[in-house]
């Protein structure tokens, strides 16, 4: 069995797939397994899996028969791995060739720790890394005259646990840290990704209440922007990439519910478990009085490089 299992859910990837797991097969660290999940992909990411698939035998390739949906099948990507540490690698970003070797002896080193990452960099499609401001800390795109504030590190390093989850709840806005790699059997106590917008935070919070995070200051983990990311899409839209089952639901209905559901079953005292309702309870207070009047409940978290949603036009399909 390898010591680490690469997840990669993917729906019509054939633009940037290649691109990650090349970085990925280029590791420094080797000692891994590569599960590839397609949703059921139209365009080239079943050829360009197969061939993948025969160069190394490492990769593991699944087709779904129909599209799950992209909750679900994160989901299903850690169901069929099989090593003690798991990470998820969206088919669009990229990992210096360090990333593995960074975040696994990180664990190594430190039993408490559950989590580990590095700082995040963004990169645009061309897979250029975006211009990086020191004085405001975040990243340039000159394409499109955005800024962008990566999450800090420090999310969820923290030794009491009230705090991490305080930190994930109000400072993990993008959800970098979900794709770090994680040690399995703590995985596993979560509910994993539930089924609204902005589930990776929920999935987040649970693991902050099961034990520390740990991230590497350098820039090892590269986010892409480009215009078929998810980000560029509005509510209805996103609502149906998640998910296919075509069920109405209220977002912020269940992203209460997983938050105040997440101290449940958790190592901590029934103390501890009160205040994480309490601050559930403020925290969720504040975003709703933030976003009255803003439509999209996702631009209540300002100051982050929010992108927007991008018009018909302005994306292009994903064999484009």
């Amino acid at each position: 069995m390898p010591k680490l299992s690469i997840g990669v859910p993917v729906f019509n990837g054939q633009q940037f797939l290649p691109e990650l797991l090349d970085s990925l097969l280029a590791q420094t660290f080797g000692d891994f397994e590569i599960v590839i999940c397609d949703n059921a992909s139209s365009d080239q990411t079943s050829g360009i899996c197969c061939e993948y698939e025969r160069r190394d035998s490492r990769i593991r390739y699944i087709r779904n028969s129909r599209n799950l949906g992209a909750i679900a099948n994160f989901n299903r990507v850690f169901e069929l791995s099989t090593a003690p540490l798991f990470k998820w690698a969206a088919h669009d970003d990229l990992h210096h060739t360090t990333y593995l070797e960074t975040c696994v002896g990180l664990l190594e080193r430190n039993p408490e720790v559950v989590l580990a990452h590095t700082a995040t960099a963004f990169i645009g499609e061309k897979s250029e890394i975006l211009q990086f401001d020191q004085e405001t800390g975040s990243f340039f795109d000159p394409g499109t005259g955005r800024r962008y504030w990566p999450d800090i590190p420090s999310i969820g390093d923290h030794p009491v646990a009230i705090s991490r989850f305080w930190q994930v709840l109000t400072r993990a806005r993008w959800g970098t840290h979900m794709f770090g790699v994680v040690r399995r059997e703590i995985l596993q106590r979560t509910s994993l990704l539930p089924n609204f917008v902005g589930s990776d935070r929920a999935m987040l919070a649970e693991l902050a209440l099961l034990g520390r995070f740990r991230c590497a200051n350098e820039r090892l983990f590269l986010k892409r922007f480009h215009p078929n990311v998810s980000a560029a899409l509005d509510l209805k839209e996103l609502r149906g990439f998640l998910s296919t089952d075509g069920k109405r639901y209220s977002r912020r209905l269940r992203q209460i519910q997983a938050y105040f559901g997440a101290p449940i079953g958790k190592p901590i005292g029934i103390m501890s478990k009160l205040a994480c309702l309490l601050l559930v309870a403020a925290h969720s207070a504040k975003i709703t009085v933030q976003s009255l009047g803003q439509g999209d409940p996702r631009m209540a978290a300002h100051g982050y490089g929010w992108q927007g949603v991008l018009t018909a036009g302005e994306r292009r399909k994903p064999h484009d």
